[in-house]
Order: C-alpha cells, then structure tokens, then sequence
C-alpha cells in the first residue's frame, strides 16, 4: 500500500518529476489564513505521486493528473484562492521534499503514521486500508493472512503491507512453511504480476484492490475482507503550522458544501469518508 511506504526513502526520484501548473483563483474569504508567502504568489507548491489509481494517476494524454486526491486537492486550492503548482515524483520522493523545502505539500494516498510524524504534520481527509485480490477461482484457497503460507505474493515495495507480511512470513518458517514477498515499484506492477501467474495473490491499497477488480472483473477476484486500518492526509513540514491548518479549514469548508463528499462518490470512495478533517489523528 503506497500510503504506508518507507518512512525515509531517497530523495533522488524527484530529479525524475516534472511540474504541472493549475489555473489560479480568486480570494476568498480564507485566503487570509494563508501564509504571508503564499498570498504573495499565489501559489501552492504541491509534489505528488501518481501512480495508484483511482485516487491519483496520469491520464490517457500522459500529462494530465486524474483521480480523487487531485479533484480534492484543486477544490481546496479554489476555496483557498490560490493556484496549484504540482510536481509529478515517485512515493518516496514525497516525505524528503517536504523536508528539503522543495514542496509546501504532498499528496499521494499518503497514510498518517505515528512514525512519520517526527518528521511531517498530516491533514487527514479519508480513510484507507488493505484487500486481496486473487486470480477467478482461488485456486490457492487464499481466506485471509494466516493462509498466505505457501503462497507468491506481489506486493507495493516499502508499504505497509510488505511489513505486515514480512511478519506473516516468520510465522510461516516458524511452522516449516514458507511465504514469497514480491515487492513491486507500485499497485499497477503488482498487479499485472498477479495477472500474469507470477504471484498467487496481490494484497494492497483497498482502493487500489477495488479499482483493479472493476478494470479486471473477469479475471480477478477479491478474498478476504477489505480492512480500514489508516487515515490517508496531506504530508505539510511541521513548520508550516499556518499553511496546515489553512489547508484544514478550506477542506472543511468543503465538506459543509457537500462539495468532499460529491468528489469522493464520483471516484466511488464514498465509504472512505471521514465526519470531520484532523490533523496527525494517526490510527497506527
């Protein structure tokens, strides 16, 4: 699951990003909130990583950023009145250029973890967690973790999910069994390793999991249950207390128009609605 990926990753994959600029708006009544800085230029320095569909990915033109984190992420900059500037890079790019200074804010299914922030503050807008999918029939028999023994599975390098079965692998030793983690670049790689017989199962984002089994519906099945297990939120420097709870406010505000829920239905992730925006209201 990309939104649990490594912690500290190197920063190098962001020489790889390229810049896409959004289309300013008007102030409004919270651009006052904003940094001094930010209303001087207008603009909102956001690095993203689109790769985990339907929440965030290059459409069919390979420019233009589609999903849900992208449709949420301009709503909040218009209630803002500012214009986005947004930097394509790899996941573990995202958490470093915070860091560095070279973005105000990251997005890209990002999960708020204790552990990630000592280094960043998170602005939580819905909630995720981990599915299964397998090829039609189940061959494996796959149920659930405990059942992964004996199994390849394709998995998103450095997610949360990759840890989980890392432990699930030492208790498949321990009973003589055995467990293959295939870990992939992204969901999309996973995936296709998956459908190509590589790997017996594939566990990952949820949203990512259910966006798969419609593309693939004829071929790929879900097993097991889809746990909620995280919040997903926005990385800001711990810094930009300011920016942070501006960016709050304006999600707030579009949660009170229906203008939140409106974006989350139309990517089909009505379920991973929050009732109220927190910050750093980590789950794990």
């Amino acid at each position: 699951m990309k939104w649990i990926s490594k912690i500290v990753a190197p920063a190098l994959a962001f020489a790889l990003s390229s810049a896409l600029a959004v289309q300013a708006h008007a102030e409004t009544k919270l651009t006052k909130l904003l940094p001094q800085s930010i209303r001087d230029s207008g603009t909102l320095r956001v690095i993203a990583s689109p790769d985990n569909p339907p929440m965030i990915y290059v459409g069919k033109d390979a420019r233009t950023l589609e999903g849900m984190e992208i449709d949420l992420t301009e709503a909040m900059a218009e209630a803002l009145g500012v214009k986005l500037n947004i930097t394509k890079g790899t996941f573990d790019s995202l958490i470093p250029s915070i860091s560095a200074g070279r973005a105000d804010l990251a997005v890209g299914s990002i999960g708020d973890l204790k552990a990630r922030q000592s280094q960043v503050d998170f602005i939580d807008y819905v909630k995720a967690g981990v599915g299964m999918a397998v090829l039609r029939g189940n061959i494996a028999g796959i149920k659930n973790l405990a059942s992964l023994c004996g199994t390849k599975v394709a998995v998103v390098r450095g997610s949360f999910e990759e840890r989980e079965l890392a432990s699930q692998q030492t208790k498949c030793q321990s009973s003589g069994s055995t467990l293959e983690i295939q870990p992939f670049a992204d969901g999309p790689s996973a995936v296709l390793a998956l459908r190509s017989g590589r790997a017996d199962v594939w566990s990952g984002d949820s949203a990512q999991v259910a966006y798969a089994l419609k593309q693939f519906q004829n071929t790929l099945e879900a097993v097991g249950e889809m746990r909620p297990i995280a919040l997903l939120g926005y990385a800001i420097s711990k810094q930009n207390t300011q920016l942070r709870d501006a960016i709050k406010a304006a999600l707030g505000e579009l949660q009170a128009r229906g203008t939140y829920q409106q974006i989350l239905d139309k990517w089909g992730q009505g379920a991973t609605k929050i009732d109220k925006i927190s910050i750093n209201d980590a789950w794990l």
